[in-house]
């Protein structure tokens, strides 16, 4: 007779199924055990611009401050911008040049209409005096004439009357004349002259720009380690295209894997205690932040039994910055029920 042989996955799968009886069997579901890593927060650093790397200031690994220079680099859409800018300020400045002088054009040329019509409507009326006075000589000479009356004479005057019009034609003409030469002093002198708002936008803009430009650097977000450099020096890289991944000091997520025949153990704002696997005495409290969306096979490394594929559903777990944790170290999560 001849004795079967049992592979190793069968016997793995044999005793996983007699510790699930005996748990069962004892009572020991008063609580809820699972496996998962501790994660540190990952930021991919990129630029929103083409840039140019011109130097690196850490290497991978490294521990960085917050605020300390990863990278300088060169936009390389900077120059185009600031060539942009200045073309554009001495285009709009032309433009305001021009439209000044043929506003200043136009008010000395309405000046000099109203000095006009003054001196012309000055002139006539000095000349109908001068005739006016030639006829009261004329009339004091001759006996015949009874100049007693005057305000008569005066009503009845046809030299006082076109004086009379003279004198109104000329405030008319003033005044219109006056009213347009403020309107075009207003227009010229105005603050708010749009291609001057304009200009004023765009030489902040150049500013700006060289600005950014003198002062191009990429620095630390937070304290943390420098994980993957994927740039080098002198290289071009294209917009938000990863020049440094950035992880935060000390872990601050777990990712756990709760097998699926106890998803509805566990719940969003679950209180969850982290254990090191391999260091018992170092734990934390975390709260459970994200349940996953759908069944995923649980990592070999997190398993029970790495030969048998087991599914569960991903748990994010959110731990205090300042714990000792490494950063993908496996961890026991325990949830008291």
């Amino acid at each position: 007779m001849t004795m079967k042989k049992f592979s190793p996955i069968h016997i793995a799968a044999l005793l996983a199924g007699i510790l699930l009886i005996v748990s069962f069997s004892l009572g020991m579901n008063t609580s809820v055990t699972f496996y998962g890593f501790a994660e540190n927060k990952e930021t991919q650093i990129n630029m929103e611009n083409p840039i140019e790397v011109s130097r690196i200031h850490v290497t991978t690994g490294q521990k960085v401050k917050k605020g300390a220079i990863l990278l300088d680099v060169f936009s390389s859409i900077l120059p185009v911008k600031i060539n942009n800018a200045i073309y554009s300020i001495e285009e709009l400045t032309t433009r305001y040049s021009i439209w000044k002088t043929d506003l200043d054009g136009r008010i000395a040329e309405t000046t000099i209409l109203l000095n006009e019509k003054r001196s012309k409507f000055k002139a006539q009326i000095a000349e109908y005096y001068a005739q006016l006075e030639n006829n009261k000589k004329l009339a004091n000479t001759l006996k015949s004439i009874d100049i007693s009356n005057t305000s008569q004479q005066a009503n009845s005057n046809p030299i006082l009357i076109r004086i009379i019009a003279l004198k109104e034609e000329l405030k008319f003409a003033v005044d219109i004349l006056t009213t347009q030469i403020n309107n075009l002093k207003t227009e010229r002198f105005a603050s708010n002259n749009p291609l001057l708002s304009r200009i004023k936008i765009l030489e902040k803009e150049l500013k700006y720009y060289q600005l950014k430009k003198e002062k191009e650097t990429i620095i630390a977000p937070s304290n943390g380690l420098i994980g993957t450099i994927h740039c080098n020096e002198d290289e071009k890289i294209a917009s938000f295209t990863p020049l440094v991944t950035f992880y935060e000091e000390s872990p601050t997520l777990v990712i756990g894997y709760i097998h699926e025949d106890l998803l509805l153990k566990v719940k969003l704002q679950d209180t969850i205690t982290v254990f090191s696997t391999s260091r018992p005495d170092i734990q934390n409290i975390g709260i459970i932040k994200t349940l996953g969306s759908r069944i995923v096979e649980i990592p070999p490394r997190i398993r029970k039994i790495k030969e048998l594929k087991t599914f569960g559903r991903e748990v994010i777990i959110e731990i205090p910055p300042d714990n000792p944790f490494l950063q993908k170290e496996k961890v026991t999560l325990t949830l008291a029920q």
